[in-house]
């Protein structure tokens, strides 16, 4: 029987390696490849002790590419699939690549929002990191043989190659079944004896600045006014595992266990016994795929996507999001998704969810016109008093430079005679041997 390789760079990779060791390869030999993050590196052990998977190795992201050589000629000895989730890993696109060349299948399993539409997020990726290509070296669609998503119906590019749906319902089921795996799902995410999350709303935050999308400044104030609107509801905020605003004015991760996979906090409260503990009724994020797996995981409610609100103040486009909740409307009835074109807009939709759910939003909180136009003006100040200063630096750079250029000059110009006068010297004493 042949082994089974799971390449996970972020927690929520391991969340669905581990869904699919323990369903579709339960029977399995299986390896987990952990990229050595502070993502990933709390599971390590966990991981090994679990005994879900044979071996569980870690990958270091700073080694050079040689140093894993034997260890990819090894596995591809033995493995025929690869589980991949995106392309930011470079060792783990050379083991694609490789193990492509060797024959291995390699299905592209779902990670959130890029893996439904992937080639249009690859090229945005490329184009907006400065290190995108550095860091996607070695990746290639042609390499994908299939594609594994929890719900195809959503993807929304021509298929190139098979899509498969992960069997999510299956895996809950056996967790409330057995009571052994539920434990060991409990104790990989480090959910034991964690309260249920106790919110009426769930504000998902994503790390624009760091992605170069926006200025950390106008991040700080859409947030601001997001959660100032939602002030008077129990809100949990979800900071982004890989990056929180340090000008943010609400800490966030407010409920228990928040620094753990959202996904996994959900499929927990699915699979318990007898009933599923219940969850908050809406959401809502800039962008995140980490809402956009809620819906995906059948939980009911509302879902406010707000990436139009981004798209005032950014250059930042994704039609891909538009085009995805078209078929989330159409596919999961049993959700309300809404887009909000403009600031009225939402405060339109919050009106009537006011009177829907019995809460009283702080809709004072909305931004006006006058408050963008201010928000833009300190921003754009904040800038130019930044480019004044660097310019200011280049400028006494420049003077710098110029001063031990002209040192410099000096020096050679000396150092030129000197050796004129030392040659010269040279010659005489010569002469006057000769002469001798």
């Amino acid at each position: 029987m042949t082994t089974i390789l799971f390449a996970c760079g972020t927690e929520y990779h391991v969340l669905m390696a581990f869904i699919l060791a323990t369903t579709t390869y339960a029977e399995s030999p299986k390896i987990l490849l952990l990229y050595a993050t502070n993502r990933t590196l709390p599971y390590l052990e966990r991981a090994r002790a679990s005994g879900i998977w044979d071996e569980v190795i870690l990958i270091e992201p700073d080694a050079p590419a040689t140093a894993y050589e034997a260890l990819w000629a090894d596995l591809l000895t033995r493995a025929s699939v690869l589980h991949m989730f995106t392309w930011g890993f470079p060792h783990f696109n050379t083991l694609m690549a490789q193990g492509h060349a060797g024959g291995l299948s390699v299905i592209l399993t779902d990670e959130g929002l890029l893996t439904y539409s992937p080639r249009r997020h690859f090229a945005d990726w490329i184009a907006q990191k400065h290190d995108g290509a550095t860091l996607a070296r070695d990746f290639t669609f042609e390499a994908i043989q299939e594609i594994w998503l929890l719900a195809p119906a959503l993807f929304a590019e021509t298929p190139w190659c098979p899509l498969r749906a992960i069997d999510v319902s299956t895996f809950v089921s056996r967790c409330r079944e057995y009571s052994s795996l539920r434990a060991c799902f409990e104790r990989l995410f480090d959910l034991e004896n964690v309260e249920p999350v106790s919110a009426e709303a769930v504000y998902f935050r994503q790390y624009f600045p760091l992605l170069e999308v926006l200025p950390p400044e106008l991040d700080a104030w859409l947030d601001d006014a997001l959660t100032t609107v939602f002030s008077a509801v129990r809100l949990a905020i979800k900071n982004h595992p890989a990056w929180v605003n340090p000008l943010v004015k609400q800490v966030g991760n407010n409920f228990p266990a928040a620094d753990r996979p959202w996904e996994a906090l959900v499929l927990r409260a699915q699979m318990q016994s007898p009933e599923p503990t219940s969850l908050p009724r809406v959401y809502l994020s800039l962008t995140s795929s980490a809402m956009l797996k809620t819906a995906l995981l059948g939980v009911t409610g509302t879902y406010l996507f707000l990436h139009r609100l981004l798209a005032r103040y950014s250059g930042w486009q994704d039609t891909s999001i538009d085009d995805l909740i078209e078929r989330l409307s159409a596919n999961f009835p049993h959700a309300r998704f809404i887009v909000p074109a403009n600031w009225e807009d939402l405060s339109t939709v919050l009106a009537e969810l006011d009177r829907h759910e019995g809460w009283r939003f702080n809709l004072n909180a909305l931004p006006t016109v006058a408050d963008e136009i201010a928000i833009l003006r300190d921003v754009s100040l904040t800038y130019w008093r930044q480019s004044r200063e660097q310019a200011r630096r280049l400028q006494s750079l420049e003077h710098e430079v110029h001063t031990l250029r002209t040192q410099l000059d000096q020096k050679d110009a000396l150092l030129r005679e000197v050796v004129r006068l030392m040659t010269l010297t040279a010659d005489i004493l010569k002469q006057d041997l000769g002469n001798g």
